[in-house]
């Protein structure tokens, strides 16, 4: 992305990791047989200069993943430094036009939330897309896992 202009793109749609902490590898036997992807963050994954960067270009964002990593673990602090520095350089590329679409799952929505208003000003969230599923979540006993704490 760092090679690209800056204003040129009308939509991205961003698909990331979802921080779920577990491993995942291809099934052996399949034509990806030992392609594996770590879905786990660590302070040791997060390139230092991020810290600086963010701590000196963006403090109130720093201070939101900061408290962040006090209120829910170091992994989801790692995380976020990991999804900010890429979602500030697609603000970069982005038209003043453009929209984003963030894709992601219930244990990060909210931080990422967060950080995406600081990044883009809340004024700019137009919605929340949930997916609806025709099956699952039907009971007596308990609410149905779609968008509930």
């Amino acid at each position: 992305m760092r090679g690209m202009n800056s204003s040129l793109i009308d939509l991205i749609y961003l698909d990331p990791p979802f921080n779920s902490n577990h491993n995942y590898a291809a099934p052996i036997g399949s034509e990806a047989a030992g392609a594996a992807f770590k879905d786990t963050w660590t302070l040791q994954d997060i390139d230092e200069v991020w810290h600086g960067c963010l701590a000196d270009k963006h403090p109130a964002l720093y201070t939101l993943i900061k408290a962040t990593g006090e209120v829910h673990s170091d992994s989801m602090k790692s995380y976020l430094i990991y999804m900010v520095m890429r979602i500030l350089e697609m603000k970069r590329l982005l038209k003043p036009t453009g929209s984003i679409y963030l894709h992601c799952d219930p244990t990060a929505s909210h931080y990422l939330k967060l950080a995406m208003d600081a990044i883009f000003g809340n004024q700019n969230t137009r919605n929340e897309i949930i997916w609806c599923y025709t099956s699952g979540g039907v009971s007596k006993r308990w609410f149905g896992k779609k968008n509930m704490m």
